[in-house]
């Protein structure tokens, strides 16, 4: 059997248990987790203070992000967000005005103006993660946009620090990863982090 059908097999499975999980969350459960999470990840890498972080605008009950972009905001410090470009790109982008967000086709905001910021300008780039392997590598969602985006910049050696906050049921006991597949540096949930090297 081709090892690669096995491998996509494998991930689409981990892919639906762990979104179908995270969709049982009420509100309470994800900013309740998420105030856990943040101020863990901000105790070691002082997400709220460093220069220039790259963000997103959580959906569909992710780790909630919107107290962190206000307190940075409030500090008049730089913060980026995805926005999908014309084939399968991304970029990230410093919103003029968070009022004037619009949604994707995936249903998500970005920013609809704004300068773009090259990825490796940033010092942290937080990336939203379905599922973490053993290994540190991510799960994302299938559409390949940020293993696409970031992967020059994870050869370079003067690269920003890639993280994923996410809840404890999202680390998978288990090795997936492909070639095109992104590690991240360190993982925080709220029981734990981990550092992949």
């Amino acid at each position: 059997m081709n090892w690669f059908l096995v491998n996509t097999n494998v991930k689409t499975k981990y892919r639906q248990s762990i979104l179908q999980k995270r969709n049982t969350l009420d509100s309470y459960e994800v900013l309740n987790l998420s105030k856990i999470i943040l101020r863990s990840a901000d105790l070691e890498l002082s997400l709220s203070a460093i220069k220039t972080l790259g963000s997103y605008f959580s959906a569909n009950n992710e780790v909630d992000l919107e107290t962190l972009t206000n307190i940075r905001l409030k500090k008049n410090l730089l913060t980026t967000f995805p926005k999908i470009e014309p084939n399968h790109s991304m970029s990230l982008i410093a919103p003029n005005d968070f009022k004037r967000l619009r949604k994707n086709k995936y249903d998500i905001f970005e920013p609809s103006d704004g300068d773009e910021i090259n990825p490796i300008d940033h010092e942290i780039i937080i990336i939203p993660t379905v599922g973490v392997d053993k290994n540190g590598y991510r799960l994302g969602y299938g559409g390949g946009y940020y293993d696409r985006f970031l992967e020059s910049v994870t050869q370079t050696s003067n690269r920003p620090l890639l993280i994923g906050l996410i809840y404890d049921f999202q680390f998978i006991d288990d090795s997936f990863n492909e070639l095109h597949d992104i590690k991240l540096d360190i993982v925080f949930s709220e029981q734990q982090s981990k550092k992949f090297s």
